[in-house]
């Protein structure tokens, strides 16, 4: 699904327009796929009452639209919230309705609301700024008093950001979001879109021609993109077909994030997989997962790495079809140096995480001496280190934080990490939705790590790697989250879950 942002969508339509497909012809569409739809509801509801809340916007206009193609099937009462309509598209919409109830008075629509149980919210578009009005914000907790209505967004949810998934204060939690064109990407990105609901695309007919015009293109990651690209395993495959992959990661005190890093990636096929890490991590790991070959490495007292380490680390790597750096490593001034040498003399794409992203906040630009891709799994407070601001900075645009940092670094994936985790490279992005908040636990990260790492090592391609590697992370976090409740879950159990989902895209 492809996504954009609310300037890019109000570009398209200009383009559109000029086309031929005009203003009018659009809002006909996008009304009519939204009666198709609001019809389905109602009708799986056992209900014969739509009640529409319009602004005086072209959101309105859709509205205005769905309301006649359903009048002679339902009982259509349309709020006006806002006044009349002030666009003249809208306008126009709104005098060619029939059989329908108008209401303008504040109590009789709050009356209409808590009476009905379909509600419409076609107050704002994603043109929407500032916050809702205290009185639409009473007619949405109307609208929310009992559980068994069904609110229905038109295009965004009334007082959600359709660029950064920001919500305005009294902003409805939907059932089902109708998105029209071209879905927004702030419906992908929390906490708006913990109130979208079920999110439907309505095709109003914007040529081809305009989505190629976007110049930073921005797609949905879901199941069918695994399916496209994650490939077969050929049946006379032998472990060499499968590539080696190094995980640089763990110390003596942090041997936790080597072995969740080194189990999560046996567990998605990699042919090989060797630790480089200090000896007593190296023997920990042996203990759990035998199917891993080790090199101890000389550290210093703490376990670290130091630059001695250095020549150890580029004979393991000799033959590796990617390296992985990072993961509980530590900081200190041998390991930061250590890092920044392997990134210039490596040879294989690198997956640079935690502590290995640690190791170049204040020398940012060795990325462009790498001799392969680099791929970078930041978190947002990592993010704000590398891009000199501060998480909360990250947050407000996390697309445009992502795309900031991959356009600057043409050979370089990123990964930032969250809710609604967003692969970026210099010309586009996407971004992942699944995943929950039993998540938010140390030692997730490294598994995230471990599971692109060993995809980039099977030779896919680093961003198709990055994208599977995110929707599978997402996709066992959710699974363990069933099995063992988001409060309880652990990091190692989404590990467990990998073998059924593999099994099942396979």
């Amino acid at each position: 699904m492809r996504l954009v942002t609310p300037l890019e969508m109000m570009k398209l339509e200009d383009l559109a327009n000029q086309s031929g497909v005009t203003y009018d012809i659009m809002m006909n569409r996008a009304g009519a796929g939204l009666a198709e739809h609001l019809g389905h509801i109602a009708n799986e509801c056992n209900q014969k009452k739509i009640v529409f809340l319009c602004g005086n916007g072209n959101n309105a206009g859709d509205c205005f639209v769905a309301a006649t193609h359903l009048a002679d099937q339902f009982e259509i009462t349309v709020c006006l919230t806002n006044g009349v309509p002030k666009t003249r598209t809208a306008y126009t919409k709104f005098r060619m309705m029939k059989h329908v109830t108008v209401l303008q008075d504040h109590a009789k629509i709050l009356e209409a609301v808590r009476e009905n149980a379909i509600i419409v919210d076609g107050i704002f578009g994603i043109g929407f700024r500032g916050e809702l009005s205290p009185q639409i914000q009473e007619i949405f907790a109307a609208a929310s008093e009992t559980p068994d209505k069904q609110i229905i967004a038109v295009d965004i949810p009334s007082g959600g950001s359709g660029l950064n998934g920001t919500v305005s204060p009294g902003t409805p939690h939907c059932n089902v979001t109708v998105t029209f064109g071209a879905a927004k990407t702030g419906l992908f990105i929390t906490p708006l879109s913990e109130h979208c609901g079920a999110i439907l695309l309505v095709d109003i007919g914007i040529p081809e021609d305009a989505f190629n015009e976007l110049k930073y293109p921005i797609t949905h990651i879901d199941s069918e993109t695994v399916r496209s690209l994650l490939p077969g395993r050929p049946q006379n495959g032998h472990k060499g077909m499968f590539g080696k992959l190094l995980c640089v990661t763990g110390s003596r005190n942090m041997p936790g994030a080597a072995i969740l890093a080194t189990t999560a990636a046996l567990r998605c096929g990699v042919g090989l997989c060797c630790l480089a890490s200090d000896p007593d991590t190296c023997r920990m790991l042996i203990h759990q997962a035998p199917e891993a070959t080790i090199q101890p490495l000389t550290t210093d007292q703490n376990g670290m790495l130091t630059q001695r380490s250095i020549p150890e680390i580029l004979q393991a790597a000799k033959n590796a079809s990617c390296v992985l750096i990072g993961c509980g490593l530590g900081q200190s001034d041998e390991v930061r140096a250590a890092v920044r040498t392997l990134i210039t003399e490596l040879d294989c794409p690198i997956i640079l995480d935690a502590d290995g992203l640690n190791a170049i906040v204040s020398g940012i630009d060795i990325l462009r001496r790498a001799k392969s891709t680099v791929m970078l799994t930041p978190h947002p407070a990592e993010m704000g280190r590398l891009l000199h601001c501060t998480a909360e900075d990250v947050q407000k645009d996390r697309v445009t934080a992502a795309k900031r940092l991959a356009s600057r670094f043409p050979n370089t994936v990123v990964v930032l990490k969250g809710a609604g985790t967003i692969v970026a490279v210099a010309d586009h992005a996407s971004i992942n939705t699944n995943g929950n908040s039993g998540m938010s636990k140390g030692g997730s990260g490294d598994v995230l790590a471990g599971i692109i790492a060993s995809l980039t090592a099977q030779h896919i391609e680093p961003e198709h790697a990055a994208q599977i590697g995110v929707y599978l992370h997402g996709l066992a976090g959710d699974c363990a989250a069933a099995e063992f409740s988001k409060r309880a879950m652990l990091p190692s159990d989404m590990i467990r879950q990998l073998p059924m989902l593999f099994g099942e895209f396979e």
